[in-house]
């Protein structure tokens, strides 16, 4: 992803795999989800969102990896879900939502990270709430909902 951030496939095929590699609940695959965050994951998603906002499945792709990574409810999770907000994840995917309001597929997988994200009752995760509503994504996820 950091090699070719111009190259839509790449930032596609690259996003693609950190969400079939990220996926799974069990402890190896915890595992494998700190270790893209350690790896600059998030980071280099958010920078393939940004980089090609009109290509749509980049988007989904984008979307769909951060949801995986930001999923989960331990310490772990909550301190992923908070580095994804910090390196500006929120406002990328509320961005796939509105540039993408006809493709079902950005529309799911952008309303499923933002659930991942937004999710947790401390005081980072009401912030994280609140930091996605003023982004817009209330009214972007009653889009999609009246859309599909």
């Amino acid at each position: 992803l950091r090699a070719h951030p111009q190259v839509a496939v790449v930032q596609e095929d690259g996003c693609s795999a950190l969400a079939f590699i990220c996926s799974g609940t069990n402890a190896a695959a915890l595992a494998r989800k700190q270790r893209s965050v350690d790896a600059g994951a998030l980071e280099a998603v958010v920078a393939a969102l940004r980089a090609h906002p009109q290509v749509a499945v980049v988007q989904e792709d984008g979307c769909s990896a951060l949801a995986f990574i930001c999923s989960g409810t331990n310490a772990a999770a909550l301190a992923r879900k908070q580095r994804s907000v910090e390196a500006g994840a929120l406002e990328e995917v509320v961005a796939a939502l509105r540039a993408h309001p006809q493709v079902a597929g950005v529309q799911e997988m952008g309303c499923w990270a933002l659930a991942n994200m937004c999710c947790g009752s401390d005081a980072a995760g009401l912030a994280r709430q609140q930091r996605s509503a003023d982004a817009g994504a209330l009214e972007a996820v009653v889009a999609a909902l009246r859309a599909h």
